[in-house]
């Protein structure tokens, strides 16, 4: 057996950190609540376009306890509806006064994974963004043909070959691609008309959301006005010239010096606006999970009700999930809902455990690859007499708390003591190389930035993080000490002006308190402020000289920080044997880094540029290579994996290659990665 092997066992990875991760289940197990969810998002499909559907209810899917399943239903649900529905998978937003910002941010995020699960799709496959523009505009088309606005010497033919046409295919018939890119003016007018003729009416306008779908979907090449589309669908300022050649409205620009009111406002605007043009596709399914967090504060639980009934009534063409801990639902998070709030829950549907035969296939599926031991591990683990032990007293247990069980006996299996038990720094590095598999988590998170700065900063000496507020609320937070007071905003856009706005009260603030330091992070996938040829860049330069601190950070940095929050989750749901105060006080060491950078004197940052990282795209011949290489050893470590590759490829790519990769399994230990190979 392979040392790495022995390191890991096959029933350590018993949380669920990526729903779009979930390879295989146990047959029968919470068929009922699942066939449920299906059930009623099939509820939205009616056969004529435009659809406007609303359920009747949001869904609540609850557990008596931790560790059973909701976030591997939640997986399961994504491979049911896949290509059926735009899949968004929502962790808990930190700031009830930013939510919708923070839900929208998280959306057009979640709309970047590819379109297509499972097997055999690639880096050239489409995104759910790009599918969901296609599809709508495809759509559009097709019923101006049908209609007679546009003329075609064979109307069924023609219908019928853009009903079918792939974005690939489309992309690929150069001559049907030049004709739409022609006329394509003339088509958002046409498209315009539809909405109005059926009733649908969006809050920015039809021409800015046509021109923002057309743009992206059809010109990848054209990577500026991309990312401009991207910060558009987040509700983010852009550049007018930019907005022009886009075709974005005056009006829909955004205005940079918005409130954070205003721009929530408009956020919540945004989502409304995706789930009436999902009408012309699919509907969405919005999954809110580890809301444990929502009932650690009162406002932030009354938030969340709000954004319960808005979602409930306002918005069509979609189906949102909700999943719950019972205890902790019933006491801390459903008393500050609003009766008219909670009646927009459906009854809960309940999550069961593992019965007997359950918890062997359990076992089973657990031990595929693993060849040298697995005829006497499955014979052990299915001991009638260990498994009859273990279900005396209960005709039912709990998933987590059985692949528990099973982790112990493994061990005692194999020669390793059960009590060797996981510290806190192991669990940490454990989450790092967690970080580490999934590249598209390290991107920008405000709701984690703001638990930096208020949560994980509590045990740091002299400092008193507050809530901060004005009418503009670019800074949100305070810190207090005895020398300085250090002002905390959280943006993630890349506008001139904006940013212009974000100095100016900057300005005013410590024309007031000389003391003052105002500070931002910025994750690496984010634009350096400010912009090389920005008119206000000497004032942003100048004011970095003074008072103005940006944080650029790494990857590796990003991972540490995201990798310490999850833990902090984690300990709040009861997912690892650790307190929140503990995972605190570990961090306060691990996270010194971001301390350091943050009270260290402006003039010392002044200078700090984003760092300069490679930038290599995943290839299907570097897929090819590691699918082989996997396939080959069936088992091997990520250190392994990398010396059967060339020199010039990174963990991070390979990381990201792995994703598109269905057969390859991951395990994450505290020192290393495991790749495993299984068939489908």
């Amino acid at each position: 057996m392979k040392a790495e092997k022995l390191l890991i066992s096959p029933f350590e990875n018993d949380i669920i950190s990526e729903p779009r991760q979930v390879k295989k289940s146990v047959p029968g197990l919470n068929e009922k609540p699942l066939e449920a969810l299906v059930l009623r998002f099939e509820e939205l499909l009616l056969p004529e376009f435009p659809r406007k559907e609303k359920l009747a209810h949001v869904q609540l899917v609850s557990s008596i306890e931790k560790g059973y399943g909701k976030s591997h239903l939640i997986g399961r649900l994504f491979q049911k509806l896949n290509q059926k529905a735009t899949l968004v998978y929502l962790g808990p937003f930190g700031d009830p006064g930013s939510c919708w910002k923070s839900i929208l941010l998280k959306i057009v995020q979640e709309l970047n994974f590819p379109d297509r699960l499972g097997k055999n799709y690639s880096p050239d496959d489409p995104s759910q963004l790009e599918s969901f523009a296609h599809g709508i505009l495809t759509h559009m088309l097709v019923k101006a043909i049908e209609s007679g606005s546009i003329s075609s010497s064979n109307k069924e033919k023609t219908i019928k070959a853009f009903e079918h046409l792939s974005l690939k295919d489309f992309m690929n018939d150069k001559k049907s691609f030049q004709q739409i890119k022609k006329k394509h003016k003339t088509l958002i007018n046409l498209y315009s008309r539809q909405l109005r003729d059926n009733g649908v009416y969006l809050n920015s306008s039809p021409y800015s959301w046509f021109g923002v779908l057309f743009n992206y979907a059809y010109f990848p090449e054209h990577y500026e006005l991309r990312d401009t589309c991207l910060d558009w669908l987040k509700g983010g300022s852009i550049d007018p010239d930019e907005a022009k050649q886009i075709g974005i409205k005056l009006g829909d620009i955004g205005n940079p010096d918005m409130s954070s009111e205003g721009m929530n406002g408009l956020c919540k605007e945004r989502i409304l606006d995706f789930c009436k043009l999902a009408g012309f596709f699919r509907p969405f399914v919005f999954c809110f999970d580890q809301t444990d967090e929502y009932g650690t504060d009162i406002m932030l639980a009354k938030s969340f009700g709000s954004v319960i009934q808005v979602l409930r009534d306002d918005c069509w063409n979609h189906m949102t999930v909700v999943t719950v801990n019972q205890p902790v639902w019933t006491q801390t998070i459903r008393p500050w809902f609003q009766d008219a709030q909670a009646d927009r829950l459906s009854p809960a549907l309940e999550l069961e455990g593992l019965n007997k035969a359950q918890a062997s296939d359990l076992v089973k599926i657990r031990l595929e690859g693993w060849e040298e031991v697995e005829e006497k591990a499955s014979a052990e683990f299915c001991d009638l007499e260990w498994l009859d032990y273990l279900f005396s007293g209960s005709k039912q247990i709990g998933i987590r708390d059985f692949l528990q069980k099973c982790d112990n006996r493994w061990r005692v299996l194999i020669g390793i003591s059960p009590d060797k038990k996981y510290s806190i720094e192991d669990y940490y590095n454990k989450a790092v190389e967690d970080i580490k598999t999934r590249q598209r988590r390290l991107t920008f998170d405000p709701n984690i930035l703001l638990w930096l700065v208020k949560e994980a900063a509590k045990g740091l000496k002299n400092i008193n993080p507050e809530k901060y507020s004005t009418r503009k609320n670019y800074f949100t937070l305070t810190w207090k000490s005895d020398k300085i007071q250090y002002f905390f905003g959280f943006e993630g856009g890349s506008h001139w002006k904006r940013w212009q706005a974000v100095v100016n009260e900057a300005e005013l603030i410590n024309s007031q308190n000389s003391n003052s330091k105002f500070i931002f992070f910025r994750t690496p996938e984010l634009k350096k402020i400010p912009g090389d040829n920005w008119k206000s860049a000497e004032i942003i330069n100048n004011a970095k000289q003074k008072y103005l601190c940006i944080i650029c950070m790494e990857k590796a940095e990003t991972a540490k920080l995201y990798a310490g929050y999850d833990l902090y989750i984690d300990a709040g749901e009861g997912n690892i044997p650790f307190k929140r105060h503990a995972i605190l006080d570990f961090l306060m060491e691990k996270l010194d880094f971001f301390w350091k950078k943050i009270q260290e004197p402006v003039s010392c940052t002044a200078n700090n540029k984003k760092p300069v990282e490679k930038v290599t795209k995943v290839t299907n011949d570097l897929i090819d290579k590691i699918r082989e290489i996997v396939y080959q050893d069936r088992f091997m470590s990520i250190d392994d994996l990398m010396k059967k590759l060339d020199n010039s490829i990174s963990r991070e790519l390979v990381y990201e290659a792995q994703e598109y990769i269905p057969e390859i399994r991951i395990f994450t230990h505290p020192n290393t990665t495991v790749f495993q190979w299984q068939n489908q």
